[in-house]
């Protein structure tokens, strides 16, 4: 039985049972009725169902003489939220995706034998030539929350800098275990605890540590040809964050715990400073630390997700300015020639103030990158409008000890139209997001680092609908 006709089959089964439960209730009532008492069935059906609807549309222009890629893929999800009763609550939300079309997905390319990148993770990374049965359990917990405090246990959104839901493919990541927010006055504490999940471009939840690899594992820093897929051990993961909000300053405090392969600790400030009326001055600094735990998820070294001892650190910079409906942002982020950052791929996003669209930095170290953001408002905030610049200096592409992928120094561009609609289509969002990168070398670089990593433009249509 697949994941969401089992979500329908229990839709059925509570909403029969709830009928039939008021039916059986409204014949008591000609014995006894008690017009203030309602039930707990009454209670269930003051919650909310949410559909969402979601098409995608993904074309990669490699340089000539690589493969070309492209798809289209649609879907559809259903879930359902309970009221709170004594603080309680219970969710669970399932969604399919259709395989409409699609160009050279399974097919390695010729001149390098690699193959897709981008757009087979809107779909099962795992059973590429899945054009079926693509649906998936997602959330499914039970919550409380009460004043300040809420908790959460089971499969469940989160979000934070490093983990979260990497939400620009067709589904999100989601997590399952328990997490725990108190929020008094202006500060947040967060603390969780996962032992599965469920990434983009996955339809099945996985262990933590079976969860790390099945993206492409890049190259092994001891120059063996093992890579850590399988071989990993891991209890869970454990997060801690701390957060102080307030109007012109900013201040977050993350602690991650890959247990048995490695701990990362992640800081932040931002802030703002008014110049004149409407306008005011953007500041920001970032840094983090990493380094392996224990033997870095196996003891042999060529089979590890970090090798042991293995430790970084970098920072990030922020300056720009706020006017009107306009933000301008310069950024820089580097990384120390310690050790690689590694954050499973598969896991989240990094958040850092240079991120841009289709590229990571994950795997990298003795990193320089500048970028220069713009945003841009209209149509009373309907509209926006986001440009981005930046360029990456890694280490050369044959240091494997440095980087992971082999990613030359390069340029990349991003554009993003962003319109999300109001009136009798309230809940429509239609997205177009074109994405650029440019390698910069003073020597010819072999085909294999370039394809679906430089030298290519990313072209993405996406139309999402909640309701």
């Amino acid at each position: 039985m697949t994941s969401l006709f089992r979500i329908f089959v229990v839709l059925l089964v509570w909403l029969n049972w709830s009928q039939l439960a008021m039916a059986q209730h409204g014949a008591e009532e000609t014995v006894e009725h008690d017009p203030d008492k309602k039930l707990f069935g009454d209670k269930l059906k003051t919650g909310y169902f949410e559909f969402h609807l979601r098409s995608f549309y993904m074309h990669t222009e490699n340089q000539p003489g690589l493969l070309d890629y492209s798809t289209w893929g649609s879907g559809a999800g259903l879930g359902y939220f309970s009221p709170r009763w004594k603080g309680f609550g219970v969710g669970f939300s399932g969604f399919f995706v259709f395989r409409h079309f699609e160009h050279n997905l399974t097919i390695k390319d010729p001149a390098t034998g690699l193959g897709n990148r981008y757009e087979l993770s809107l779909f099962d990374v795992h059973h590429p030539e899945n054009h079926h049965d693509m649906d998936r359990l997602e959330e499914f917990y039970v919550s409380y929350e009460k004043e300040k405090f809420s908790t959460w246990f089971g499969r469940h959104h989160f979000e934070s800098p490093l983990l979260n839901a990497s939400d620009n493919r067709m589904r999100p990541n989601l997590f399952s275990g328990l997490s725990v927010d108190y929020r008094p006055g202006k500060v947040r504490l967060t603390g969780a605890w996962f032992t599965h999940l469920i990434s983009r471009g996955s339809l099945e939840w996985l262990s933590v540590e079976e969860s790390i690899g099945f993206y492409p594992t890049g190259r092994n820093p001891t120059g063996s040809e093992e890579n850590y897929h399988h071989h990993l051990e891991s209890k869970g993961i454990g997060v801690f964050g701390l957060e102080f909000d307030k109007e012109k300053i900013q201040m977050k405090s993350w602690t991650y715990l890959a247990e048995g392969i490695f701990a990362t600790s992640f800081g932040e400030i931002t802030g703002n400073l008014p110049i004149s009326e409407g306008n005011r001055f953007l500041y920001g600094i970032q840094g983090f630390y990493q380094s392996a735990v224990g033997d870095g998820g196996n003891p042999d070294p060529a089979k590890a997700y970090t090798l042991p001892g293995e430790k970084t650190y970098g920072a990030g910079l922020r300056s720009g300015i706020h006017f009107g409906h306009s933000e301008l942002t310069f950024n820089y982020l580097g990384i120390s020639d310690s050790g690689r950052f590694l954050f499973p791929r598969e896991w989240g996003r990094e958040k850092f103030f240079v991120s841009m669209q289709r590229e990571r930095f994950e795997g990298l170290g003795g990193v320089h990158a500048l970028g220069v953001l713009f945003d841009q408002t209209f149509i009373h905030d309907k509209l926006k409008v986001s440009l981005g610049a930046s360029h990456v200096q890694t280490p050369d592409i044959e240091n494997i000890e440095l980087n992971k992928y082999g990613l030359p120094n390069y340029y990349h561009f991003t554009g993003l139209i962003d319109y999300r609609f109001s009136g009798f289509f309230k809940g429509l969002d239609l997205q177009l997001l074109i994405a650029h990168k440019k390698e910069d070398s003073d020597r010819e670089i072999p085909l294999e680092y370039v394809i679906n990593r430089v030298n290519m433009t990313n072209l993405n249509l996406i139309l999402d609908y909640r309701f």
